[in-house]
């Protein structure tokens, strides 16, 4: 029995030294999927961690989800008087939304926040977007926190991936991202402009929202990290098509949800699934203009740009 415990007490740290080496000279194979080890992919989200870098001050600060970075212009509201930046990534659950906050709220030091929230992101278990960040924004205390948290296998073989990628090769830093990917279009200040339309008529199931709990407890950590700062914040959910919005069977339980954190805003604008939207749950261009002239008159009665100094 002894011999045993002490082959154990061998073997075991040697496996892992293992594996971690296994995953560091095989983690560029295109065949090995435990582990997100590309930089750049269609949310841009590479482009703008180092984009983040040239904004200070700002009077918003846009997060969420694809609904975020896909739906506030940024170009719109700087047209407004604002200065923004739009923080927003692929499928960015509060999980994440907490940890960007943590590491660039001071730097950006936004005047208010805008918080886009989704019944599907509230659902989601944060995994796709931790992997999605651990491999393009810089590993810190707080995401190797996040990734050991979450203990998904995928998450954390790419937080050991992408700090050897990182710390030791230095791939981040020389890496250079396509403005244009899939059809999207990445413009400075974070905003991501498609110039397709993908629109199909399809039946959803209809289906009850089923908020995580970690994910609301986040979302609230989010909010009371403001609140300690002084930072007014607001709560932005954006329509989705009408036949995704009908499959919602409790969708006014969610917004009461939705409001008792906060200041909350939904609303539904006169459009048209077939020419307002990319998708059941993006809008199109026509859509996003349209949603940001409401959204922007909004702003400008509520929260109205400061004056600059000439």
């Amino acid at each position: 029995m002894k011999k045993l415990l002490i082959r154990i007490c061998v073997f075991v740290p040697l496996a892992a030294v293992g594996y971690v080496l296994l995953l560091f000279l095989l983690g560029d194979w295109g065949w090995v999927r435990t582990a997100n080890t590309q930089l750049g992919a269609a949310g841009h989200l590479c482009s703008r961690a180092k984009d983040i870098r040239n904004y200070h001050d700002v009077d918003i600060l846009f997060l969420g989800s694809s609904h975020c970075y896909r739906t506030f212009d940024t170009r719109y509201y700087n047209g407004l008087g604002y200065s923004c930046f739009n923080l927003g990534s692929s499928n960015q659950t509060p999980m994440q939304t907490y940890v960007l906050l943590q590491e660039y709220l001071d730097s950006l030091n936004p005047g208010m926040v805008v918080m886009e929230v989704h019944p599907d992101i509230m659902q989601n278990d944060g995994v796709e977007s931790a992997v999605n960040m651990l491999a393009n924004v810089p590993i810190t205390c707080q995401m190797s926190k996040m990734a050991l948290k979450l203990g998904n296998m995928k998450a954390l073989n790419t937080w050991l991936y992408s700090l050897y990628s990182q710390r030791v090769c230095h791939r981040l830093e020389r890496f250079v991202e396509d403005s244009v990917i899939n059809h999207y279009h990445y413009i400075p200040g974070g905003y991501c402009e498609v110039d397709t339309c993908e629109f199909q008529i399809k039946r959803y199931p209809r289906k009850p929202i089923k908020i995580r709990p970690e994910q609301l407890e986040a979302l609230k950590r989010c909010l009371a990290m403001l609140k300690a700062r002084g930072i007014p914040y607001l709560l932005v959910e954006i329509q989705d098509s009408e036949q995704l919005r009908r499959t919602y069977l409790n969708h006014a339980e969610f917004e009461q949800t939705m409001r008792e954190l906060g200041p909350y805003r939904y609303e539904l604008l006169p459009m048209i699934d077939t020419v307002d939207f990319f998708n059941s749950n993006h809008l199109s261009q026509h859509g996003i203009d349209m949603f940001n002239q409401d959204f922007g008159q909004y702003l400008i009665a509520n929260y109205p740009p400061k004056p600059r100094l000439k």
